[in-house]
């Protein structure tokens, strides 16, 4: 199922190219007019051939045609820009399985706004994966004696957002009723509105919404336990999870940073969050470094 969903996502030729490949393996497709295609596989990057076989020579990569990237962007809106709309102004399609393709183009604005992306010359498409287990180890970080407002720090690519969704999953499926504002779909990477990864039985999803009014919302109308959010740092969102806080909700985020004092004014000066847990970033995805408490003190584990 993975690797269907995956190749759908291509035309004739690109399918044959990338059938051999093992989809458990890959994280990541780099898809550029012209340019070498690249395959991620976690911190290693190779070129695919013209034959379809994985190499470290960029002169023998395939390289995608402007015909290519039309038929990969006709594959993921099903023939239909019109029915995707709202998430390229996100700049972004999610595809069923939960896989997001980030597009880069020409931007066409209004007023200052995106309105859509056309013209599209670049497709990178991250293949959804679900790591579940992997924050068994942080469970009674985020929950001792109460729960704690808890905040998963990492740089890109360091599996924050992996262990989120599965604190999350193992929060929700002990009888808390969780809420998410998933604005880039990178959580429960929703398709149609319903989650394509496992994040719990008792979890409500907003996607494609604003973080800060995801939250607020989630607050007022579905009566959480906790609520859920990647990726935060703005003003609006501080906001957003204080009023949370406020209504007695336990706030669970992830944000970009590599120390305390990566987040210090900017996050852990707001008083919001109990622990702070630290990864090694994507040398190790998913491995703590450190955690934190409130007061900035080392806990050990």
């Amino acid at each position: 199922m993975l690797k269907t969903n995956i190749t759908n996502c291509f035309g004739i030729e690109m399918k044959k190219l990338l059938t051999v490949y093992d989809w458990q393996e890959i994280n990541e497709i780099r898809i550029r007019t012209d340019k070498p295609l690249i395959l991620k596989s976690g911190a290693k990057e190779y070129f695919c051939d013209i034959n379809g076989r994985p190499s470290k020579n960029i002169e023998k990569s395939f390289r995608p045609k402007k015909k290519d990237i039309e038929e990969i962007v006709n594959m993921l809106s099903d023939y239909s820009l019109y029915a995707v709309q709202e998430q390229l102004k996100f700049g972004f399609i999610t595809v069923k399985g939960g896989h997001r393709a980030a597009i880069a183009g020409r931007v066409i604005t209004e007023n200052g706004n995106i309105m859509t992306v056309k013209n599209i010359s670049s497709v990178s498409l991250r293949i959804a994966s679900e790591r579940k287990g992997c924050a068994d180890s942080i469970v009674k970080i985020a929950v001792d004696d109460k729960l704690n407002n808890t905040l998963i720090i990492s740089p890109v690519c360091g599996g924050k957002t992996t262990m989120l969704r599965d604190l999350l999953r193992i929060l929700s499926n002990r009888g808390y009723t969780v809420g998410i504002s998933d604005e880039r779909g990178e959580i429960a990477a929703c398709y149609m509105g319903v989650p394509q990864l496992d994040v719990g039985e008792r979890t409500d999803v907003l996607d494609c919404c604003p973080k800060d009014k995801g939250l607020s919302m989630l607050v007022r109308t579905m009566s959480p336990d906790i609520v859920a959010a990647d990726e935060i740092g703005t003003e609006t969102d501080i906001k957003a999870l204080k009023e949370a806080r406020l209504s007695g909700v336990t706030v669970i985020c992830t944000a970009h940073g590599t120390c305390m004092e990566d987040i210090g004014k900017r996050l852990a000066d707001t008083h919001i969050f109990d622990r702070y847990i630290f990864l090694e970033g994507n040398r190790c995805p998913g491995k703590i470094k450190e955690v934190f408490n409130s007061k900035g003190e080392r806990i050990c584990l």
